[in-house]
């Protein structure tokens, strides 16, 4: 059965745990009147009474005693759907985010990334959902609760954080934000947990390791046409090699993020060269061997922490490469789409295309039509059909539920579409552009359906 939107009220009674409903949805879900029932709110669920409302029997507007409300830790009114499975009536979805670093202020309670999650938890308005934000530190498994960071409406119409007592969630997105707090042992048993106990779906659980990512991709004829050649280990062999056959390759760090610790290394006609970005700006090495030019690289990094890579000579805008990060999601179908693509265009000197090394955002559509015309569709469509093909692939390999990822890809000089790296954890500093203001929303209201997805309802 599908789920129905209803109006969910509170109202004084102090002995009885009931739910009174509207007439029309009592012979829809073949309620009878005192009749009692199972509801469940996530991972609570409690014995209740069926009211019948018969002064308003086609109403939407679903009433819960006072008794029912503190039983289910129902965390407040509001729009909200119900749905029925079996003898058990749902009331929900409840959705919450995994992070950490919470702290016990009503301004800004997960501190310098309160704005992030302000954003996200936005996408809850008028989708009849319970969207909450929790830690680890924050669950009581004894009674299936957990302490909650809401965004709330005051009479005035502002949004403000309230901390309040809910039901463990039916599904959890997982935002940990460091693979440092990954490796925390409270957040491995919480999720070890939660998917192993309390049957709870966790979708983009822990980060992605690029050669982890490179070695499902590549054997996979359905899309080893857009993966670079890669190599584990950087030595010097290895190097040596790769750069006889591409005259440019990338080191890169295994577990890297934001570009940081990228090298690019090419071969001209008497020299090496090196270039990468440092706190001081860019820097560029010339060396006469590539012997010299390794031995320098490696006096202080270890090379068994980074990859090499293919070099792509990438298509470039005004005379700078450019590359694209595809934000993809699974909507409320269970079918991945891509809500944006946004074109890096590299700064000045710089080895990636990343604006914290003085790269620019520029709407992927707007790029492609400057540079291809109305052949900026075909473009368009085949860097879009290879995100999703990769996304696809990414999610049947590893066996478990991905509703979002961010790609970051580039087309050579030949029309020929790449993809550089898979992020699980995709940042959204992309949507900071005016004109993706639209993108950002789409994005967020897809987090929503595939949460939907993941907890039938």
């Amino acid at each position: 059965m599908d789920s129905i939107l209803v109006r969910l009220r509170f109202f004084t009674h102090q002995n009885v745990p009931g739910i009174v409903l509207p007439l029309g949805l009592c012979q829809k879900l073949q309620l009878e009147p005192r009749q009692q029932i199972t509801i469940s709110l996530g991972k609570r669920a409690v014995s209740a009474i069926v009211f019948q409302d018969r002064k308003n029997p086609e109403g939407n507007v679903v009433r819960i005693t006072s008794t029912l409300r503190r039983e289910l830790s129902i965390p407040h009114p509001g729009l909200i759907q119900l749905k029925q499975e079996g003898d058990v009536l749902r009331i929900g979805p409840a959705i919450g985010i995994l992070t950490t670093g919470l702290r016990p202020d009503s301004r800004r309670p997960i501190g310098g990334r309160t704005s992030f999650f302000r954003d996200l938890l936005d996408a809850q308005k008028g989708r009849g959902v319970y969207y909450y934000i929790f830690s680890p530190d924050d669950i009581d498994w004894t009674r299936n609760l957990v302490n909650a960071w809401f965004l709330r409406p005051t009479k005035e119409g502002e949004y403000v954080w309230r901390n309040i007592t809910a039901p463990l969630p039916d599904v959890v997105y997982d935002r940990v934000p460091s693979r440092t707090a990954e490796k925390q042992v409270k957040v491995r048993l919480v999720k070890e947990r939660m998917e192993n106990e309390v049957n709870l779906p966790i979708f983009n659980s822990g980060f992605f390791n690029k050669w982890g990512v490179h070695k499902l991709l590549y054997p996979l004829d359905e899309v080893n046409e857009f993966i670079p050649e890669t190599h584990n280990y950087a030595s010097l062999e290895n190097l040596r090699r790769m750069l006889r056959k591409y005259r440019m390759v990338y080191l890169k760090p295994k577990n890297g993020s934001l570009g940081f610790g990228i090298l690019k290394v090419s071969r001209n006609d008497h020299s090496y060269e090196v270039s990468y970005h440092t706190s001081s700006g860019n820097i560029k090495r010339s060396y006469s061997n590539v012997q010299t030019l390794y031995q320098r690289i490696f006096r202080s990094r270890k090379p068994s922490a980074y990859l090499v890579q293919q070099g792509i000579n990438l298509h470039t805008y005004n005379g700078r490469p450019f590359d694209f990060r595809v934000h993809l999601h699974k909507n409320q179908e269970n079918n991945w789409v891509v809500s944006c693509m946004a074109a890096k265009v590299a700064g000045s000197g710089s080895v990636t295309t990343h604006v914290r090394t003085g790269g620019t955002v520029i709407p992927g559509s707007d790029l492609l039509q400057s540079i291809f015309g109305n052949r900026r569709y075909l473009i368009e469509e085949r860097i879009s059909n290879a995100a999703v093909r990769i996304a696809a692939a990414i999610e049947e390999a590893m066996d478990i539920p991905l509703g979002e990822l961010g790609l970051d890809m580039g087309i050579d000089k030949h029309g020929h579409v790449w993809m550089f790296e898979a992020n699980s954890k995709p940042g959204r500093s992309i949507f900071k552009h005016s004109r993706l203001k639209k993108a950002d929303e789409f994005s967020r209201n897809l987090l929503v359906d595939y949460s939907c997805y993941l907890a039938n309802f």
